[in-house]
């Protein structure tokens, strides 16, 4: 049985499901999709928690069970999205090519879009060709948000590590 819960983040209200072995999607409303229960399972406090933990800079890299549904060919640009290092962003050309078909991008685009688990699969760390941001389910202004937790996070970590090389 499919199970959903809703927490409050700092980009809002989101809905974590899982199908009782792994996270399946995540929605930025109340949106309740059919036939699940409303019910905070072990793995869907384990997901918030690990969400928390990313907005307040503290997670790089989340450690869940995943099972997203799509095509094929949606699964390996999913799978190319969790690539992306925290803090960096890629083309949806770099993506294309990394999935076998450089000439793929709107097609990336779009398996983008059906993202099911986004930030989790990092969707927000494509970025356009030429540099601009551009589509994100829950707007440009939360796609911004995030990139720029990642941002002051990772160069934080870039500092530290220069203090230390230094000493």
């Amino acid at each position: 049985m499919n199970n959903i819960f809703y927490y409050e983040t700092i980009i809002g209200k989101i809905g974590i499901v899982e199908n009782g072995m792994a996270i399946t999607q995540m929605n930025f409303a109340e949106k309740m999709p059919k036939g699940i229960n409303i019910n905070e399972t072990v793995l869907l406090k384990r997901a918030n928690m690990q969400l928390q933990e990313y907005f307040c800079g503290k997670r790089k890299i989340f450690d869940l069970p995943l099972a997203p549904s799509g095509t094929e060919f949606q699964q390996k640009v999913w799978n190319s999205l969790l690539e992306i290092p925290y803090g960096k962003t890629k083309s949806y050309k770099d993506i294309a090519k990394n999935v076998g078909n450089i000439k793929a991008a709107r097609a990336v685009g779009m398996a983008n879009n059906k993202n099911p688990i986004f930030i989790i699969i990092p969707c927000h760390r494509v970025i356009g060709a030429n540099g601009k941001l551009v589509g994100y389910a829950g707007g440009l202004s939360v796609k911004e948000k995030l990139l720029a937790i990642e941002k002051q996070n990772y160069e934080s970590i870039i500092a530290i590590r220069s203090y230390q090389v230094k000493m």
